[in-house]
């Protein structure tokens, strides 16, 4: 198991008593990421699948067999996955809720929406990605997969932008493959 941080991205001045921490577990039938999260507000809405998490509180990760496609899975605070496959930003492929729902997720703030709490909160997510899951990859080599973990809260009041490696962009933009790395 392999402990990464997260940077703070895209800011003039870091944001006070924000620090994620990603244990990330590769095997060659699957990925497991524990992630150790403080952030000054939380935010968590959106509830189900495929629903805008990245508007929460929400851990990401981002990964490719290939360097030109990949998948992203983005898991709000109470674990809500939005999971997709494709080439950039554009024209993604939803994975459909049956494979979805093999995926394991849980969290210490439970699994129901509380809005925003504005207050120092930390929190752990614990995720289990199958290999199953890669739907769109016949046999994928989990053990070579490259990418990138990111942290984000577009709608947070504390809304704020991380990643493990770098994304030299004038915005935030998770959706660049140029960056991505193995693990």
């Amino acid at each position: 198991m392999a402990k990464y941080f997260l940077k703070q991205g895209w800011v003039k001045k870091p944001l006070e008593n924000l620090k994620v921490e990603c244990d990330l577990n590769i095997s060659t039938d699957s990925i497991a990421a524990v992630f150790n999260v403080t952030e000054p507000t939380v935010r968590a809405v959106n509830t189900g699948f495929n629903q805008p998490v990245w508007q929460d509180s929400c851990v990401e990760l981002f990964l490719s067999f290939d360097k030109k496609n990949y998948y992203n899975f983005e898991i709000n605070c109470i674990g809500s996955i939005l999971a997709q496959y494709g080439e950039n930003r554009h024209n993604r492929k939803f994975i459909n809720p049956q494979a979805l729902e093999l995926i394991k997720v849980s969290s210490t703030l439970g699994s129901k929406p509380f809005g925003i709490k504005e207050s120092v909160t930390s929190y752990q997510i614990k995720i289990f990605i199958p290999k199953t899951v890669f739907i769109f990859d016949e046999n994928p080599d989990l053990i070579n997969v490259a990418g990138n973990i990111y942290k984000c809260a577009d709608l947070s009041p504390t809304p704020h932008y991380m990643y493990l490696f770098e994304i030299k962009t004038e915005k935030p933009d998770f959706h660049r493959t140029e960056f991505f790395k193995g693990f």
